[in-house]
């Protein structure tokens, strides 16, 4: 079964069209890498995935079901993270709490058997060490990686991820895609992830879709990123160079890498 089929999907905020005709089918355990310049729609079609926006038109399936009926397979970890961090929260509590909030409850009493299911995945990303830690003491690669563990904690299917490595420094970007390495290796989680770099995550992308408010390219990094079709978002000074197995796209400032045979 398909992870994701979408068919002629437009999607529209207040009756204005913000994505128009996308086609696309995304198998489970790949990952997709979606690629666009700002307001291109990539967080639109992220939530209208997740069912959290439901104004669209087309055929729009996740496992099967409607968006809206797919939520207990279906985690989103948005490009930003609401949490008043005066509340003494340690990073297993923001953890566990997510489990609760999924559940409809909003409280501090944690049981033991969520905390020590907390304790697993903040082990899997490789923080065991800072359970204990008050979650605003940590460093925003941490942050990120604690996001990861709370994800994980419902066994999605399917994780949407929201510019995972937005503000990361190369260190912590390094930290976090190792991680979601392993979530594909040793989970076979579906991911669909949003960025303007694809160059650090290249390693992850069995696919690649260039948006920019309607679809402009789908299919594997190889024949995606192409100097024909990255000049349609990017420009006619886009260019892809090759270096042995792995290709390099030059736009402007950013450089977008993808790897060959994939």
């Amino acid at each position: 079964m398909a992870a994701v089929e979408a068919r002629d999907v437009s999607i529209y905020y207040e009756g204005q069209k913000a994505v128009e005709g996308v086609s696309f089918t995304l198998e489970e355990g790949e990952t997709l890498l979606l690629l666009g310049p700002n307001g291109a729609g990539k967080t639109t079609l992220l939530r209208t995935v997740g069912g959290f926006h439901r104004e669209y038109r087309g055929e729009l399936k996740v496992f099967g079901l409607s968006p809206g009926d797919a939520g207990e397979f279906v985690v989103y970890v948005p490009q930003s993270f609401s949490l008043n961090e005066r509340v003494p929260l340690r990073a297993r509590d923001v953890v566990a709490m997510g489990r609760l909030y999924r559940r409809g409850f909003v409280h501090f009493r944690i049981g033991k058997a969520l905390i020590e299911r907390a304790l697993e995945v903040l082990d899997f990303v490789g923080l065991s060490e800072v359970a204990d830690k008050p979650f605003s003491e940590l460093s925003g690669g941490q942050k990120q990686r604690v996001l990861l563990a709370r994800a994980l904690l419902s066994k999605p299917r399917l994780l949407l991820l929201d510019e995972p490595l937005s503000a990361l420094d190369p260190s912590a970007r390094a930290d976090v895609v190792a991680v979601l390495g392993k979530i594909k290796r040793e989970m076979g989680v579906t991911m669909m992830i949003t960025t303007h770099d694809v160059n650090p995550l290249a390693e992850l992308g069995d696919k690649v879709m260039l948006l920019n408010r309607r679809l402009v390219a789908f299919g594997s990094p190889d024949e995606v990123l192409r100097d024909e079709i990255i000049a349609r978002v990017y420009g006619p000074l886009a260019r892809a160079i090759r270096l042995e197995e792995r290709f390099y796209c030059i736009i402007g400032d950013t450089h977008l890498h993808g790897r060959e045979g994939r």
